[in-house]
């Protein structure tokens, strides 16, 4: 799926509003789905042309709360919130409300941007020590030492025992 340029975005309620052309014919048109074509017109309705020339917006916690308890407690369709919000797709209030069930219902506001080289090194100290702790764990240990037993029963043949070279090896490769 393509992203509507503003010229493009004109073009397409120019066409629907005086040519009227419809979702379908425009979806196709310009390499977008139909449902996307509908809500933007409907957006242009209801806010103006002058919606398009809002620029990147940051949304609050507070905000984003409201507009996510209308939907799942007030039960008001996302698409009816989203368009009186005049948020630029409806897709930002759907992605809002998944967040906000998977974080235990908290708004969580993301952090933009690469991650700093001292949040870098933060985040891999962190995993480092988790790595270390499952390793450390004796259900680890465990799982680890019946794959040896079992490399270790594989390269033996019934009539003699792996010597301890073979042996030595095996764990190395089990190690790595």
């Amino acid at each position: 799926m393509s992203k509507l340029t503003k010229q493009d975005k004109i073009h397409v309620f120019e066409e629907w509003t005086l040519k009227d052309k419809r979702g379908t014919y425009l979806g196709k048109k310009y390499g977008v789905r139909k449902d996307t074509i509908n809500y933007l017109v409907s957006l242009i309705k209801i806010h103006g042309l002058n919606i398009l020339d809002k620029p990147y917006t940051h949304y609050s916690t507070e905000y984003k709360e409201r507009a996510i308890k209308r939907v799942l407690f007030g039960n008001e369709a996302i698409n009816a919130v989203a368009l009186d919000l005049g948020l630029s797709s409806r897709g930002m209030l759907s992605n809002w409300i998944r967040s906000y069930k998977e974080n235990g219902y908290n708004v969580v506001i993301k952090k933009k941007g690469r991650p700093t080289h001292e949040q870098a090194k933060a985040d891999r100290a962190r995993t480092a020590q988790a790595r270390k702790c499952r390793a450390a764990s004796p259900e680890f240990k465990t799982c680890c030492r019946k794959c040896i037993y079992k490399k270790i029963g594989c390269l033996g043949s019934k009539e003699k025992e792996p010597t301890k070279p073979e042996i030595a090896q095996a764990v190395t490769e089990l190690r790595h």
